[in-house]
């Protein structure tokens, strides 16, 4: 029965693919050409936002070009004095009427200016209310010249500026600006790649102002139409025969595609099915017999290929350490009841410990050693401490631990160190981890005291700068070598001090990591830890806890 599916099971596999593969063809054709339309939509859209935009920028610019001719009134009575003296006595009241180096009152020399200055300009045309001539000029012909009014006709492809008295306010005629269309063009050209663009973009009078592509209405899918804020309006149209051409072509050649593939996986399927059934076959009688009781079987590795070939290895490799299993989990078993014999024992030493160290402490109390007793409590609050699985504590609980340590190791020395540790009010509750101080402190007590002097102390201050909270640890100990001191830096400045370790010798070293590394689990980017010392003045460390 399973030989009988596993062939129909093949075959029907093979069925599937190629019905996969086609419908597959005839899918990525639909969403290609789908995707082609949105993406020339796309670019239609974005040639026409792109214009828009251009457009009211080249109109804005003309028209401070424009006004710039007029804009004091030195300028504006050069422009009258023009239009209404002949060129000698034009010249003459040029000369005569000089301001000053920076107001030019010459027409000429301004237009000239605008050309110099804005290589776009191809032509400016001033026409002035009740004047019968106009001042023409172009790129090439910067002077200008007068032409009759009626004989002059502006250019569509030219904007029109109006033109206003500054001292009365009252509109004296246009400036007709004309720029280059390489400006347009080079917006079209940034963004069409290979597909073809048609643009046509009207002025206010509906004339048109600049014109691109094949400007067949008939022969576009869609004509995209904005208006700008001067009165323009821009056309943009992808022709429709492109869209279906792009259509037909990548439907052809998709179904082209999976036609190849269509016979390509028959013939190789009927050769590896073939093969790929008999493997499985030895795969699966084996395993039955394995399943059945026969331990000893193995599966033949020699006929089989590729993954059946892991499988068939795997599979062998399982049944040699199934023994070998058994009698590491019977071991296991004996094993866990050992530990769990050790964990009730590890839970009853400690109270017995606690009660003994109370009982030494009344027996103190009761002998009137009151200070001896005094250092029994605290010793034995320090290994309640220590042995507590809490992992996180507040600073007021991790300061008191502190000094709990710290006065202990000043009962050996009563009258050579002192302590001190002080928190700003409302930072008690902040929680920090745990044991994240105390390693400090110690290293003091063990490297840092000098036993020569009679004035050792270590201090901690907790207290708010800023957006942040400063820990403060400092003492007067011996102080580092220099050297140890800028090794112990570059393992601070390791954001993953944990690979820094095991180069770290001694264990002042170690301790400092450890705290490094707590801090830097816990509080992440937002702890910072400085340490500086010299040889004979003590270390500080200053550690920088930002606000979330």
């Amino acid at each position: 029965m399973k030989k009988i599916w596993l062939a129909t099971l093949l075959k029907f596999y093979a069925y599937i693919m190629v019905g996969i593969i086609t419908t597959l063809g005839v899918t990525v054709s639909l969403v290609y050409w789908h995707n082609q339309k949105a993406e020339t939509d796309r670019i239609a859209q974005l040639i026409s936002s792109r214009l828009t935009a251009e457009v009211e920028d080249i109109y804005r610019r003309s028209s401070q070009w424009g006004k710039s001719l007029v804009e004091n009134p030195a300028k504006l009575e050069g422009v009258y004095k023009y239009f209404s003296m002949t060129p000698s006595e034009y010249e003459s009241w040029r000369l005569d009427n000089f301001f000053s180096n920076y107001i030019q009152v010459s027409l000429h020399r301004n237009v000239e200016t605008l050309y110099l200055e804005h290589d776009v300009i191809d032509q400016i045309d001033l026409v002035l209310n009740d004047y019968t001539t106009v001042f023409v000029s172009s790129k090439n012909k910067k002077g200008g010249q007068q032409v009759p009014a009626d004989q002059y006709i502006a250019s569509s492809q030219a904007i029109p500026v109006s033109l206003t008295d500054v001292t009365t306010g009252e509109d004296i005629g246009l400036a007709y600006i004309k720029v280059n269309p390489a400006l347009l063009d080079s917006v079209v050209d940034n963004i069409q790649d290979t597909i073809p663009v048609a643009v046509q973009i009207y002025n206010p009078l509906g004339k048109i102002f600049y014109q691109r592509g094949d400007i067949n209405p008939e022969d576009h899918s869609q004509w995209i139409v904005r208006d700008t804020a001067y009165g323009y309006q821009i056309w943009v149209g992808i022709p429709t025969s492109y869209t279906v051409r792009t259509a037909l072509f990548s439907f052809t050649w998709m179904i082209s595609v999976a036609l190849i593939l269509f016979l390509v996986l028959y013939l190789l399927l009927q050769r590896i099915f073939r093969n790929y059934q008999k493997q499985v076959l030895d795969l699966v009688d084996t395993m039955e017999a394995i399943s059945q009781g026969d331990s000893e079987r193995r599966i033949n590795v020699d006929t089989k290929e590729q993954e059946l070939l892991l499988v068939a290895e795997t599979t062998n490799a399982m049944l040699d350490n199934m023994d070998k299993s058994i009698r590491d989990i019977y071991q296991l078993q004996l094993s866990q009841k050992d530990a769990n014999m050790k964990a009730l024992q590890a839970q009853i030493n400690p109270h017995f410990m606690y009660n003994t160290m109370e009982f030494i402490r009344m027996y103190a109390v009761m002998q009137d050693q009151e200070e001896l007793a005094d250092i029994i409590y605290e010793f034995s609050s320090l290994l309640r401490n220590n042995i507590s699985e809490e992992k996180e504590t507040t600073i007021e609980n991790e300061l008191e631990f502190c000094r709990k340590y710290s006065y202990l190791c000043m009962v050996r020395y009563p009258k050579s160190i002192a302590y001190g540790f002080k928190i700003e009010p409302g930072l008690e509750e902040m929680v920090i981890p745990k044991f994240t101080l105390q390693p400090l402190v110690e290293n003091y007590f063990v490297h840092g005291i000098d036993h020569k002097r009679k004035d050792n102390v270590i201090s901690i201050k907790v207290r708010r700068v800023g957006e942040a909270v400063e820990i403060r640890v400092q003492d007067n100990g011996r102080g580092m070598e220099s050297s140890q001191l800028q090794r112990i830096q570059q393992i601070l400045s390791h954001r993953d001090p944990r690979e820094e370790v095991e180069e770290s010798k001694g264990r002042q070293s170690i301790g400092i990591v450890n705290v490094h590394e707590r801090f830097l689990l816990y509080f992440g980017d937002r702890y910072h830890i400085q340490i500086t010392s010299e040889k004979g003045k003590g270390v500080l460390y200053t550690i920088t806890i930002e606000d979330t």
